[in-house]
């Protein structure tokens, strides 16, 4: 057992939880400053003062540091449902979780997105983890659609797994985006204004009077 900055005795799992955690900040901070490909993993074990071996302990490669650090926000996605699940209207449920994942996404900061984003596109690389239909992210979309079209909130001519989907890339593709022009629009006023012209575009159809029905009248005496 080792001990904590107040002098705690903590337990090895403890111990290699707190190792791991300095790493991938290190590695992340390391990113921001310098730029993905401008890092090394000698660089991450120099300043976070560990060996190479114990960087490895921990990850693969430093590719598995911000794909870890993204795939974190699906703890986040499941975190929020206690947020929002006092929201009547599934809709707005949904919208909620859109706002929450964009606003979690903009504090990660766009030379974070970036690097993420160069790791797994890279020439040569197959398909992402990122974008996984395995991830809760999407999984809980899925769920909030389903909630919504069985309300009637939402169209019922399309597939719950085709609308959840048009939602999840919807915003994968306006975080792309705001990396792509370096940050300069406000991705979570954007984002959610993007969420909204799709959502309202999903509901269904208005029914119209049938144009043969001609309206009862009261019979007069």
């Amino acid at each position: 057992m080792g001990k904590d900055a107040a002098g705690e005795r903590i337990s090895r799992k403890q111990q290699a939880e707190i190792t791991r955690r300095k790493v991938a900040e290190t590695a992340l901070l390391l990113f921001s400053e310098k730029g993905y490909d401008r890092v090394a993993v000698d660089d991450i074990c120099r300043e976070a003062g560990v060996s190479k071996g114990t960087f490895y302990v921990y990850f693969k490669s430093k590719d598995q540091v911000l794909v870890e650090e993204f795939l974190d926000l699906d703890r986040f996605y499941l975190d929020s449902l206690k947020e929002i699940g006092e929201i009547e209207s599934s809709v707005e449920r949904l919208m909620a979780l859109g706002r929450y994942s964009l606003r979690h996404l903009s504090g990660l900061g766009k030379d974070y997105l970036k690097a993420a984003f160069s790791s797994q596109i890279s020439p040569g690389r197959g398909p992402s983890p990122v974008a996984s239909r395995a991830r809760a992210s999407y999984k809980v979309t899925l769920r909030l659609v389903r909630e919504a079209q069985k309300r009637g909130e939402l169209r019922s001519d399309l597939s719950s797994e085709e609308i959840a989907l048009a939602l999840v890339r919807s915003i994968r593709g306006i975080v792309f985006e705001w990396c792509l022009l370096d940050g300069r629009f406000d991705l979570e006023q954007e984002g959610e204004s993007l969420l909204k012209i799709l959502t309202d575009g999903l509901r269904p159809p208005e029914k119209e009077p049938d144009p043969g029905h001609e309206p009862s009248r009261k019979r007069r005496d």
